[in-house]
């Protein structure tokens, strides 16, 4: 739960940032994996910055307005708008309207921040105030602005820069190009172009003539037992009944639950593996069947290669299959090992365009959602380190859990360092408010498994 800190913050009328110079007027093609229903979502991320000495005469709101601006000179895709086209296709039409800017000032001190247990991470106090136009589900993907952002001053000099992006444009990777650009604006205003120049290129990921379906792909299945539909739109008050929370893993904390499966364990089929038992244990009943789904950006490992500054949606979803019970009642080193045969199905240079295939030939289906645990691995996307003229942040990443099309679906891991300066991950998760204690509580004794088998080993 959010921790319980009361102050006020007061938060201008939007406006829409357009681009700095006039950008094309076209209409762009998004990928099968962009436009997907399990991706018509938003996706939101918050940094905090502590005053600066250098930058005490500045005004970040100015700084970071006018850096937006030359941003989507060059990203002037997401300036558009997603309209629909025909056979339930998503297309950007590069109308040039702009994005969503607001202003505030808030009557808090950084310092306020730090003295709630844990200091600056998610939960927020009142998080709703720093970013008023925070969106939650499959709300205004279409004929709407792709990105929403606020930048709120607070009393001490410092601020936070909260926005959030409609999926369909980009993924977690793309929005911290697309950020970094615009940091990089504002530390040097006559900048003339980023450091590293935006590509579209979609057209690499063009499903193939005629489709080859050539891998199972379990993360799209339904399956017979239910009449559910994976579609569904959820309300806002859907996803707001979950309680929001997070727990810090150190490393200590991550070699424990290694210690369990092997030193050589990745250190995320660990985490993963360990999250997706506890949730299972805490929400789901033995007889029922649990996925474990978790993205793996294929930028880098799939051919066709995708052009350098690619910052639309790359991921794929590998899924791992398990009987709850099953699941449960094994070692860690079951849950382990199904992450790692998961991955392995996914190492072919062809998946990525297998799921491409799969998509043109089922339709823009959403991913099976009963059963379904999603772990997003960010723990390689410095957001923290971003310098917007401040320094570094004191906290930088995703916003809150819940993001996804279903609630309580998608939990993400990031690097975090906690405020005794202890390295580890940071896990954001969205549950049912009375399963809170359970669920922490549960991933306290998967560590202490470790610990308990360390010592024995030590002893032998």
């Amino acid at each position: 739960m959010a921790p319980m800190l009361k102050f006020n913050v007061q938060v201008s009328k939007p406006e829409l940032i357009q681009p700095q110079k006039p950008t094309p007027r076209e209409f762009k093609y998004l990928s099968n994996i962009d436009d997907q229903k399990g991706l018509r979502n938003h996706i939101p991320f918050v940094h905090f910055y502590p005053p600066s000495l250098a930058s005490s005469s500045k005004d970040p709101v100015v700084m970071i307005k006018q850096a937006l601006a030359k941003a989507l000179v060059y990203y002037y895709p997401v300036a558009g708008r997603l309209r629909c086209a025909a056979k339930g296709k998503l297309v950007v039409d590069c109308c040039g309207e702009g994005v969503v800017f607001r202003e505030g000032d808030a009557n808090i001190k950084l310092a306020q921040l730090h003295q709630v247990e844990g200091g600056p991470k998610p939960p927020f106090p009142q998080w709703e105030c720093f970013l008023v136009d925070d969106l939650w589900g499959s709300v205004l993907i279409t004929d709407s602005p792709l990105l929403r952002m606020q930048v709120t001053r607070l009393a001490c000099g410092g601020f936070v820069l909260a926005y959030t992006f409609n999926h369909c444009i980009c993924d977690a990777y793309g929005a911290y190009l697309f950020m970094t650009a615009v940091s990089e604006f504002c530390l040097n205003p006559t900048r003339t172009a980023p450091s590293s120049l935006p590509s579209w290129g979609r057209e690499t990921l063009n499903p193939r003539s005629p489709p080859t379906i050539s891998y199972p792909h379990h993360e799209y299945d339904i399956t017979s037992s239910t009449n559910h539909d994976p579609t569904i739109s959820y309300a806002e008050s859907d996803f707001k009944s979950l309680a929001q929370t997070s727990l810090f893993l150190s490393q200590a904390d991550i070699s424990s639950l290694k210690n369990q499966i092997s030193p050589r364990c990745p250190s995320f089929d660990a985490i993963a593996g360990c999250l997706w038992r506890v949730r299972t244990r805490t929400l789901m009943s033995p007889q029922s069947t649990t996925r474990l789904l978790f993205p793996i950006d294929t930028r880098f490992r799939s051919k066709p290669s995708l052009p350098n500054g690619y910052y639309g949606c790359a991921v794929v979803f590998p899924c791992a299959i398990a009987k709850a019970a099953e699941l449960v009642n094994s070692p860690l080193y079951y849950a382990s090992n199904l992450i790692s045969q998961a991955k392995k199905s996914v190492v072919g240079e062809e998946y990525r365009a297998s799921v491409l295939d799969f998509i043109e030939m089922n339709g823009r289906r959403g991913f099976c959602s009963e059963g379904t645990f999603v772990v997003s691995d960010m723990t390689r996307l410095r957001f923290v380190d971003m310098d917007f003229g401040w320094g570094k942040g004191v906290y930088g990443g995703p916003a809150r859990a819940g993001t996804g099309v279903v609630p309580g679906m998608v939990t993400s891991v990031i690097a975090h360092k906690n405020e005794e300066g202890v390295e580890g991950v940071l896990v954001l998760v969205s549950l049912p408010v009375e399963s809170l204690d359970k669920f922490h509580e549960e991933v306290r004794k998967e560590i202490d498994r470790g610990i308990s088998s360390a010592i024995h080993i030590s002893t032998l």
